[in-house]
């Protein structure tokens, strides 16, 4: 038998599947989602656009002003949150440096956005802060059933949903309009 010889090393294998999730997983995010794309459920920015809630120009700024926040406030120990962050796509891929220049502009940069915020309100710096720097979850995007909301319907917590919503809308159009990523309507 005249078979190619076989290779020694390692052997090949199949290119990596991406991993949805479990059955659960996928139908909490889709259920999230509510029509949009379930794979942008699980950053409260990148839903919000999907939904048509913000526009692109908005979930950019608000990631450029986290990452600002990162920058400016973290601990300066070494730590490899930001490549992670990177590879699992949930932050514009933004240039890595240490010098000294480039962190105090990045302050500046941040302290700018935070007293834009601030000028809006302390309840729209808060509510934007929340949302784009600590990706917490805001009570209109949360995960209802019908029967849930049937059974605690409550007009103030509307209302108060509407208001968080406003100041988190109006602080991402504050961030955009100050980095010049407002985009341009005609």
């Amino acid at each position: 038998m005249t078979d190619t010889p076989r290779k020694r090393g390692r052997p090949r294998k199949h290119p990596a599947l991406v991993d949805s999730g479990t059955p659960e997983l996928q139908r909490h995010r889709a259920l999230r989602a509510g029509g949009a794309d379930p794979v942008l459920s699980e950053d409260p920015l990148a839903l919000m656009a999907a939904k048509g809630m913000i526009e692109a120009s908005q979930a950019q700024a608000g990631r450029y002003y986290a990452w600002l926040y990162r920058k400016a406030v973290r601990w300066p120990h070494l730590s490899t949150n930001a490549h992670y962050e990177q590879l699992a796509m949930t932050t514009a891929p933004m240039p890595v440096e240490s010098d000294e220049d480039f962190l105090a502009l990045a302050h500046r940069l941040y302290l700018r956005g935070k007293r834009r915020l601030l000028r809006e309100g302390t309840t729209v710096a808060q509510a934007t802060e929340n949302v784009a720097v600590f990706a917490q979850w805001p009570s209109f995007l949360e995960l209802k059933s019908r029967e849930y909301r049937a059974a605690t319907a409550d007009p103030a917590q509307g209302r108060r949903d509407a208001r968080q919503r406003a100041a988190v809308i109006l602080g991402l159009d504050a961030l955009a309009q100050l980095y010049g990523m407002a985009e341009r309507r005609r």
